[in-house]
């Protein structure tokens, strides 16, 4: 019979469950037979021996990552211990600390920005002038660390253990820790990184040290409200089609009209009307009508989705509204199923297709005028369909058998032609692209190209003259992560265009990929390339000459969850650029997330 091999647990894990209350697995769990008899894993009776394996490998144990065993314990432990800080700004924090816990407090809170509603401190340690003892004195770190934060009911603190070590009886984390809070007067968030010790001899892990080496506190009245309702909330569109949500839709939609529970459909804004206010146009998955709101005088909106001819059906992925004849008012480009449609606007926002092109599995859209000669080209990103089980990226940190995205030239009259490898954009190019921003980042007259890629390597094309060339390695900004959103911004006021790229921030990859057991096979070129797939956003200085700085630790913009996409704005009107990154996937609300 085949059976699953769990592996015995180090004696390190063992002295760790066992302090915990837990044991380490004995026996190695069954299999599914290849007589017919029943597998069973975890007392669950399985016939299935796939549905076995993966049972048996939700398990860290079950192929030998014990520190993932250690971190799901503490992981416990510190959600208890952020919803004991949440209920109150003064907690009994006795159940969390060893008799002899030492605390090494953060260094004093210093300004670090002021501009409009808002107020940034920060304090960097830790310092062992202000170390304390015991319970009182783990009470007092936290206390002082989240002071500015309103306390309950409004306090939320969340936490994620981004790295661990186990030695004999004890473990170490580095934590990020987010705690934030409103009254009627202030909002205040606080963001840490923590470096916990833990020992494993009084029962349940307690803190044996603690140092908050990192802390930013941000704090102001200025707050947004959320206004959705208040402007599309009387359509029934958007009562019956947009609130319900994707999982609604697609279990009621057939699959094959292109239904994705994906959510990688996308917005376009601007004036379809000419009466000086942005319009709204929402991309639809595949069986559901795409949907057009122009903004009234009063503020509210009305559906003129019918009426202005842009209601398709076919699965949307992106859409732009820009001017496309030169007659100075926004036509529509639109990704629906397999085409690009391109929609003629007649001044008041009525909408007739002109032409249709191939685009294929297309995930976004920019447009640039690239030869200077006076019309708008367009950039299609191509990936795959979202829900495509055929085709895997590999390798999966430097990809390169995506589909191939597709530069169309404008030749007028709503006449467009695929000028890829004529203008040199053919270069790596199969890199499953999900988001490009045209700037003009060397200054010199014409609009570069910059490509987020989500498996692996992103590309910086430079204009040059008309013709493109893949820079990205030698300028600095090839950015091996999980690439989904790009924006251009001077963020530091020195007259260059920056770049901002929206990645994917994980903490158990941050976890995991730091473990000598990840990948031993591999040389430490490829390990640190999987290390900074998992760290995050990234935010790259332009230093002139065709070269950038990474600056994305420093401005602290790493870790900031599952971002996408992402833009400028000066939000606060301090005149600098603010920046703002749209952030989920697919699963449903986790409390714990960060």
């Amino acid at each position: 019979m085949r059976s699953l091999t769990i592996s015995r647990s180090s004696p390190i894990l063992a002295a760790i469950l066992a302090a915990c209350g837990g044991s380490a697995p004995q026996e190695p769990a069954k299999a599914f037979a290849p007589d017919g008899s029943t597998a069973d894993v975890a007392g669950i009776a399985l016939r299935e021996p796939e549905i076995a394996e993966r049972i048996a490998r939700l398990d860290p144990r079950s192929d030998g990552w014990e520190t993932e065993a250690v971190h799901e314990i503490l992981a416990k432990r510190l959600e208890e211990l952020a919803a004991a800080l949440a209920r109150s700004g003064s907690a009994d924090l006795s159940e969390f600390a060893t008799r002899d816990c030492r605390v090494e407090a953060q260094s004093e809170w210093r300004p670090a920005g002021e501009g409009g509603a808002f107020v940034v401190t920060r304090a960097s340690g830790p310092t062992s002038a202000r170390e304390a003892r015991g319970a009182a004195g783990l009470a007092g770190g936290f206390r002082d660390l989240l002071a500015l934060v309103p306390a309950a009911p409004s306090r939320r603190v969340d936490t994620k253990i981004v790295g661990i070590e186990t030695s004999p009886g004890a473990a170490t984390t580095r934590v990020l820790l987010h705690a934030s809070g409103e009254s009627p007067a202030i909002a205040a968030q606080v963001n840490a990184l923590l470096r916990c010790e833990w020992a494993f001899s009084e029962g349940p892990p307690r803190i044996r040290s603690l140092a908050i080496e990192e802390a930013e506190a941000v704090r102001g009245g200025g707050r947004f409200e959320d206004r959705t309702a208040a402007v599309l909330g009387a359509l029934p569109s958007f009562r019956e089609q947009l609130l319900p949500g994707v999982d609604h839709w697609a279990a009621r939609i057939p699959a094959h009209l292109g239904v994705s529970i994906l959510g990688h459909e996308g917005l376009a804004i601007g004036d379809v009307d000419g009466d000086g206010q942005d319009d709204l146009y929402v991309c639809q998955p595949g069986g559901l009508p795409n949907r057009l709101y122009v903004r009234r005088p009063d503020g509210t909106a009305e559906d003129r989705s019918r009426e202005a001819g842009v209601d398709f059906l076919d699965a949307g992925r992106s859409a732009l509204l820009v001017d496309l004849d030169g007659d100075a008012d926004a036509d529509l480009a639109v990704v629906a199923g397999a085409s690009l449609l391109l929609l003629e606007n007649d001044g008041t926002g009525r909408f007739s297709v002109r032409a249709a092109l191939p685009a294929l599995a297309a995930s976004s859209l920019a447009a640039a005028d690239v030869e200077g000669d006076g019309d708008l080209d367009l950039y299609a990103c191509s990936y795959w369909a979202p829900d495509a089980r055929d085709r895997t990226p590999f390798p999966y940190h430097d990809a390169n058998n995506g589909s191939p995205n597709t530069l169309f030239r404008n030749e007028g009259s709503f006449r467009f032609a695929d000028a890829t490898a004529e203008t040199g954009l053919d270069e790596n190019n199969r890199r499953f692209s999900l988001a490009a921003a045209f700037e003009d980042f060397d200054d010199d007259g014409d609009p570069d190209l910059y490509v987020a890629n989500d498996y692996g390597r992103n590309n910086l094309y430079r204009n040059e003259g008309g013709r493109f060339r893949d820079v990205a390695a030698e300028a600095g900004v090839e950015d091996v992560a999980a690439g989904m959103g790009v924006a251009w911004a001077d963020v530091d006021g020195d007259g260059a265009m920056d770049l901002h790229v929206s990645n994917m921030f994980s903490s158990a990859g941050s976890r995991v990929t730091t473990q000598a057991r990840f990948k031993p096979e591999a040389d430490e070129a490829t390990r640190a390339l999987y290390r900074r797939h998992a760290r995050g956003n990234s935010l790259f200085r332009n230093l002139g000459g065709g070269r950038f700085a990474d600056a994305s630790v420093e401005a602290g913009i790493t870790a900031a969850r599952w971002a996408w996409g992402c833009v400028f704005a000066d939000f606060d009107r301090d005149g600098r650029e603010d920046l703002f990154v749209a952030n989920g996937y697919v699963t449903n609300e986790d409390p714990h997330d960060l």
